[in-house]
């Protein structure tokens, strides 16, 4: 079986470009999003996506005209950007590389929330201090703060805010209870008290809908977004904390030229990009192109 990785040459250190041709019979790194090779290869293969590389996507269109294709293996923990259902119905495994970037997501959030919580957009935006009264932050201690979405990086992000706000303040709610010694509430019972909200649910018809009427939303509340799809969510509210109906949002761009008033924080796509992090991430994506050999691990479809 042959393998193609799509991605930067010197992502993978030399144990595990080892590690990968001891396993396949022909390794092919490359950075062009050039699909030519594949289509040409008649022999079973395996193909490892950096998003990046391929532009975030990758076409069904492409899918059937590469043959004897039968893996997929993501570089990315979010797998919307592509078509894993059609994958299956061709016998196609598509996996992705979950939880590697856990503690970093939910470091980021506490900043995010930190950021939201002092006026930093006020500051950045006046080039320098301010003693008027819109400018004054506040502490997050005994502030209800609830989490809308509670996997891994959910329950981080908890831990995290114990000693920032204190347990009895912590809220979380998803689809489904849990065992934990977190507070499980409604989220209609969260929209009246919460002042600090953080949205980590994964992208779905559902989560999304949660979000379809923000007139729910109190005008204290202080929104932080980390999650992906929630892009349309986020633009939405940044404009309502102008229209000061919300107390301020902040969430990821790749336009950080966009300009909003009040206490609006963007940030670039880096919550994932520490050190550790794409250490650990490169680490389970090579034993997830591995396991493909023999007992796929980390199949979404």
């Amino acid at each position: 079986m042959n393998l193609y990785i799509y991605a930067k040459p010197s992502d993978l250190i030399q144990t595990q470009m080892r590690a990968l041709e001891k396993s396949f019979s022909k390794v092919v790194v490359t950075d062009d999003n050039n699909y030519e090779l594949l289509y040409e290869d008649n022999e079973p293969k395996v193909v490892a996506l950096d998003p990046d590389i391929v532009g975030w996507k990758i076409e069904n269109e492409v899918i059937d005209r590469i043959p004897q294709l039968r893996a997929i293996c993501l570089e990315t923990t979010g797998y919307e950007w592509i078509d894993s259902e059609y994958c299956a119905k061709k016998g196609i495994a598509v996996t992705n590389v979950p939880h590697y970037a856990t503690n970093a997501v939910a470091e980021k959030c506490v900043m995010m929330a930190l950021a939201l919580a002092k006026k930093l957009p006020l500051f950045q935006k006046a080039g320098g201090m301010n003693w008027d009264d819109e400018f004054i932050g506040e502490e997050m201690w005994d502030k209800p703060t609830d989490i809308v979405g509670f996997g891994e990086i959910g329950q981080s992000l908890a831990r995290k805010l114990d000693g920032i706000v204190g347990r009895k303040e912590i809220c979380y709610y998803q689809r489904h209870q849990i065992e934990t010694s977190y507070h499980y509430l409604s989220f209609e019972e969260m929209l009246d008290k919460s002042e600090y909200m953080f949205i980590t649910a994964a992208k779905n018809p559902e989560s999304l809908a949660l979000f379809d009427d923000l007139s729910k939303f109190n005008k204290n509340m202080k929104i932080i977004i980390v999650a992906n799809g929630f892009e349309d969510v986020a633009e939405r509210m940044a404009k309502m904390v102008g229209e000061g109906q919300l107390g301020g949002v902040a969430f990821e761009s790749d336009d950080l030229g966009k300009s909003y008033d009040g206490n609006v924080f963007i940030t670039p796509h880096n919550a994932y990009y520490t050190k550790e992090a794409l250490e650990q991430m490169f680490e389970i994506w090579v034993k997830t192109v591995l396991s493909v050999t023999g007992e796929i691990i980390n199949r979404v479809n």
